[in-house]
C-alpha cells in the first residue's frame, strides 16, 4: 500500500480498446446547446479546460467544428462570435457540446474527433490548442 504513489494512474482511454464513451453536456432537458442561445458564463463553462464539438443540423447536417482549450467559456464565446461559424446558422441551426478533460488528454481527444468528424472549419481559432502533431486518443462523438 506505501508504495501505491509510485504507480503511474492508467489512462481512462486504453482500458478497453474502443472509444471511451464521453459524457458531453446537454441542457436541463437533456438536448444539446443551441450555439446562440448558449451564454458560457452562465453555465459555469469560464475557466473550465475541455473540447468542444459544433456542428449544424439542415437538409445535410455537418460538424463544423471541434477544439481544444484552457477555457471553454472563452472559446466557445469567441466561436459564437465567428463570422466563419454564424454563416452555417443559415443550413440549420448550430448546436455545441463540450466535455471537460485533464490537459494531458485534450489535444489528442480533439485530434481523434477531427481526423474522424472531418469538420468543415479546419483552422485553429487563437483560444484552442493546435492538435495536429498529437497521438489521437479514441472517443465516442457527440451523439
Amino acid at each position: 500500500m506505501f508504495l501505491q504513489f509510485w504507480k503511474k494512474e492508467p489512462s481512462p482511454f486504453t482500458s478497453s480498446g474502443h472509444p471511451a464513451d464521453v459524457p458531453w453536456q446537454r441542457d436541463e432537458r437533456g438536448y444539446f446547446h443551441r450555439l446562440l442561445r448558449l451564454h458560457p458564463a452562465e453555465v459555469g463553462l469560464s475557466g473550465i479546460g475541455g473540447v468542444y464539438v459544433m456542428w449544424h443540423r439542415g437538409v445535410r447536417p455537418k460538424w463544423i467544428y471541434v477544439g481544444a482549450t484552457d477555457d471553454l467559456g472563452e472559446a466557445i464565446g469567441q466561436a459564437r462570435d465567428t463570422q466563419e461559424v454564424i454563416a452555417f446558422e443559415a443550413y440549420g441551426s448550430i448546436y455545441v457540446t463540450w466535455a471537460p478533460f485533464k490537459a494531458e488528454f485534450r489535444k489528442g481527444v480533439a485530434a481523434y474527433l477531427r481526423n474522424s468528424l472531418k469538420p468543415e472549419i479546419d483552422a485553429v481559432f487563437a483560444t484552442d490548442k493546435v492538435v495536429s502533431e498529437s497521438a489521437p486518443i479514441a472517443v465516442q462523438p457527440p451523439g
